[in-house]
């Protein structure tokens, strides 16, 4: 099938979005000449048991402020909008319907990669998407012959949950994220005891 455009889906909590997720969708886009990247945030990640502490609207202005400098990059509701927990195979159907004459690519971690075979209705959304793989915690992704797959190069090392502890226990040195997120988490008093 002949595609007219390239998009690639990366889900998560983004609580809040770094700078390394920015990064991500960055070096995704360069090594796979993507058209465009759609950040997809989670009422509710099925992998993780805690719920987010910024509430949807407030993730979602984080990662417009954070993205706001790449046109390539959309923000998605279409998850925030959903009853708990947020299934990727779902999400996948959704955006064919959206994007029928795209390529459609699914943007995860190798710690996620590991146990893809856990994942609620993997053969249908294998089917649906080409998996882009990036290391987790210097280790390398390998090749899993069940799925289609990119390995893409990625060494930010940053996460959501040191920027919250970071802010909670008042250090804000050098904290890797967008200014401009910084002053909207302060403004709104997020993650703070």
């Amino acid at each position: 099938m002949n595609y007219d455009e390239k998009i690639a889906v990366m889900g998560g909590s983004f609580d809040p979005v770094h700078l390394g997720h920015v990064q991500l969708a960055i070096n995704a886009k360069n090594s796979l000449n993507l058209d465009k990247v759609i950040f997809l945030p989670c009422q509710q990640s099925p992998h993780k048991s805690i719920k987010p502490s910024a509430d949807s609207n407030q993730r979602i202005e984080m990662l417009i402020l954070a993205t706001s400098d790449y046109d390539w990059i959309e923000i998605s509701e279409w998850e925030t909008k959903l009853p708990p927990p947020s299934y990727s195979v779902n999400s996948a159907k959704h955006f064919q319907k959206k994007y029928p004459k795209s390529e459609l690519f699914w943007i995860i971690g190798n710690d996620q990669w590991k146990k893809i075979n856990t994942w609620k209705k993997i053969d249908d959304l294998g089917k649906i998407v080409t998996f882009i793989v990036f290391p987790r915690d210097g280790e390398e992704p390998k090749l899993n012959p069940d799925f289609k797959s990119h390995f893409i190069h990625y060494n930010f090392n940053a996460s959501s949950t040191e920027v919250r502890q970071n802010i909670e226990t008042n250090k804000h040195a050098g904290l890797p994220i967008d200014p401009k997120v910084l002053k909207y988490i302060y403004e709104n008093s997020l993650y703070s005891c």
